[in-house]
This record gives C-alpha cells, structure tokens and sequence, in this order.
C-alpha cells in the first residue's frame, strides 16, 4: 500500500532521517518506535504532506504522492495533545471533518452515532469535551480521525498525555478499533510496552536511521544491534574482549563474532536448570536482587569474575547473597557487529 525508499531529510545542517526504507501493506499497523529526535514525527510529516523538502520516495500503491497536498490525501491525523476544539460538543468535534466535505445532516448523524459506539462513548453526544476525562478526550480524538474513512490513520504519540495504566488499557483498545474498522495505521511512540501492544511491525529508529524492521516478539527476542538492545531495556551487553564473560564465547560458533564489538546475553535465555547441557553454559553466580513481577522474577545476579547479569524467570527460590548455578542457552548469546 505505502512504499518509503530512502527517505532522507534535513533541518539546515541538522539531518533528521537517513536514507529510511519501509513499507506498510492493507491493513497493518506499523509502529515508528524510538526515542525523542530520532525523526519519528518528522517522517510522519512526509507522510502526511506537512514535509515537502526532502530527498527518497513516498508510494501509495505505486503513485509518488510528493505533488498531492496534504488536504487531498485522504490521511487521518491523531496527535498527543488530541487538537479537539473545545468550544464544540463530542458530536460536533467527531462530525467536523465530514461537514467539511459536505455531506448532508443525516449521514453525518449516522456516522457519528456509529463512531461513538465504536470508541465507546455512546450517550455522550452533547457534553463539552472540556468535562471529558483524558481517555474520553483520546476516543473522541480517535472517532474523529476515523470519521472521513481515511486511506491510511496515522497517530503521533497518541497516549503520552496519558498515565501508564490508562495507557496499558487504552493501547490495546486502539489496536481493537483500528483492526475492526480495517484501516492501515502508522502508530509513533517512544514507549516499548505501547507498540508490542499496538503494532503488527515495528520500525525501530535511532538518529534518523531505521535500525530494525520487524515484528514485535522478532525485535524483542532477537535484537539487530546494541542500540535496539539497550533501547528494550536490556543491560546485559558486553565488549567481546571482556574477560568476565569470556567463556560464554564457546557458546557460537567462531564465525558468528566475525567483525562483533558487542554482545549481548539476552535476559529471557536464562535459567535455573540446565534444559539442554548441550545448548548452554553453567555460569556461578550470587542474588544481587529480585523483583517479583506476578507472574515472573526479574532478578540481577553477579558473577565470580564481578560480570552483572539480568535475568527473568517464573519461580525463584533462591534468597538474596546466596549462590547459584545460571544456565545460559546458546540463542541467548548474540554477537553484534554495531
């Protein structure tokens, strides 16, 4: 549906994205995923038509669409802050963009009528988008974007006003609607847990660069680089030089360190139990810390030679300042050339 083949764009002498390629297909959504300033949003502005200057390709099925103005390309718009005009009731914000097009009243009741039962806000019709709570104010901004049909929706950050467990239930929602209506949605946020819940791909963008184009349990079980690593929250990557950790190298294969700086031991592949004595490494470590998470232990363990270690494992009987044999599995070990 959307073709972007190296895309590069510069603010003065501030470049802002290199060379980005990606594509997104009929009724998908592909999540922009990085952290603030890694040209997430200003992509989304090509996209949109509110960026002309720029150098690579913007598709829709097959048309370059730089010559189209952005009121023509039929793109739905949802930003953090909502943009609901407050002098107008939910109806009235939800309706406005199809009384510009002209259609007649009824339709308009129709359509409106439907959307609030979409986002769940049904009987909410006439009440002042002011008295709204701040998931209200997002299903209205939601209904809103959806009302003209659009070819594609696209959402900038459209729960950072939110607090985190409204996001944790909103995110999921927003997935449901988007699927339900059959739109293709590009989503934009710097919140890991967000985009696993709401995307069919992620897009991970560092300094203008897309470092990874995946689906989420791809981009989380086996990260493309350190940056990608690190950005998931994942601590355990080391210089392949060091000698803490130096006998987990024996676990891959020589070829696969060719070039490799880094590496990284990937939290979920270790264990307390030697599942394949094969496949991993027994590693003796002290309980440095645990959090229990409900349904799994987040735990930090030290090793003899003074390596920490990040793990995540459902049972735990083991106190902390007491020893203990880790298990690491060989897939676990993941040698990065960047």
């Amino acid at each position: 549906m959307l073709r972007i083949e190296r895309v590069s764009h510069a603010y003065g002498e501030i470049v802002s994205l290199r060379d980005v390629t990606l594509t997104l297909d009929e009724g998908e959504i592909l999540c922009l995923l990085g952290p603030s300033g890694c040209g997430k949003t200003t992509l989304l502005r090509i996209i949109a038509g509110l960026e002309t200057e720029y150098r690579g390709l913007v598709a829709l099925e097959g048309a370059d669409i730089r010559p189209m103005p952005a009121h023509q390309r039929q793109f739905g718009l949802m930003f953090q802050d909502f943009a609901l005009f407050p002098h107008l009731s939910v109806a009235d914000n939800i309706a406005y963009g199809l009384k510009r097009k002209g259609l007649d009243r009824k339709r308009i009741g129709v359509r409106v009528q439907s959307l609030l039962e979409r986002v769940g806000l049904e009987g909410l019709d006439e009440r002042d988008v002011a008295s709204l709570s701040g998931g209200q104010k997002q299903r209205v901004a939601l209904a809103r974007s959806l009302a003209p049909n659009p070819r594609l929706l696209m959402l900038d950050e459209p729960l950072g006003s939110l607090d985190a467990q409204l996001r944790d239930q909103l995110a999921l929602e927003l997935r449901g609607i988007i699927k339900e209506a059959g739109l293709s949605a590009i989503y934009v946020t710097h919140d890991q847990r967000e985009a696993y819940a709401v995307a069919d791909r992620l897009a991970v963008m560092d300094e203008g660069s897309v470092r990874q184009h995946a689906a989420p349990r791809r981009v989380y079980m086996r990260p493309a680089c350190a940056f990608v690593a690190r950005f998931l929250g994942m601590s355990n990557i080391f210089a392949t030089g060091d000698s803490r950790v130096a006998n987990l190298r024996g676990l891959r294969e020589d070829d696969a360190w060719t070039g490799a700086k880094t590496f990284l031991i990937h939290p979920s592949g270790m264990s307390l139990s030697p599942a394949d004595a094969e496949l991993a490494a027994q590693v003796s470590v002290i309980l440095d810390q645990a959090v229990f998470r409900g349904g799994y232990f987040d735990a930090t363990a030290s090793t003899a030679a003074g390596a920490s270690l990040d793990f995540s494992v459902k049972d735990l009987p083991v106190a902390v300042g007491e020893s203990f044999d880790l298990w690491i599995a060989r897939d676990a070990v993941m040698p990065f050339v960047d």
